[in-house]
């Protein structure tokens, strides 16, 4: 399994600089996913270059940047990419919207939520939330007991 990390990077605009830095990128296991190389709007004489990587993990991008710093390449960003889904729940009942947002769940993030009658027992809450690929069935099963302690029905993602 490997890990996707977002890596940008500034080079100096001369020739043969970027594939002077795509040498630690292979070298430490990197698989190069995508490339964008902006020399159309170079600064102080510097190109910058986002990278997207898989590496074998996230010591082997340590290992990189730690490289490529040697090196002299600037490091903008350096960051694991997270996948998400979009999953959309439907809650019959007086809810707690924090507590859907504090479940338990690393990253979980409300993009969207709509009430229908939120004065009555019987409220609809409609929530949108972007949540990690991997964490999906982690986070379906914390807002089943979530809604199962506030007496709500929960209906599964649409």
């Amino acid at each position: 399994m490997t890990v996707k990390f977002d890596l940008t990077i500034a080079l100096a605009d001369r020739p043969g600089q970027l594939i002077r830095a795509l040498e630690p990128i292979a070298k430490n296991g990197g698989n190069i996913v995508s490339i964008i190389h902006e020399r159309e709007e170079p600064s102080a004489g510097l190109v910058p270059v986002s990278l997207v990587v898989d590496f074998p993990s996230a010591l082997n991008l340590r290992r990189t940047v730690d490289e490529l710093r040697r090196m002299g390449i600037g490091i903008i960003r350096a960051e694991e990419i997270i996948d998400t889904s979009r999953l959309t729940v439907i809650l019959i009942g007086k809810m707690d919207l924090k507590r859907l947002a504090n479940a338990g769940v690393e990253n979980i993030r409300i993009v969207g939520f709509e009430v229908s009658n939120p004065a009555s027992d019987d409220a609809c809450l409609r929530v949108e939330l972007e949540v990690p690929t991997a964490s999906v069935e982690e986070a379906l099963d914390a807002f089943k007991r979530i809604a199962e302690e506030e007496g709500a029905l929960l209906l599964s993602p649409i």
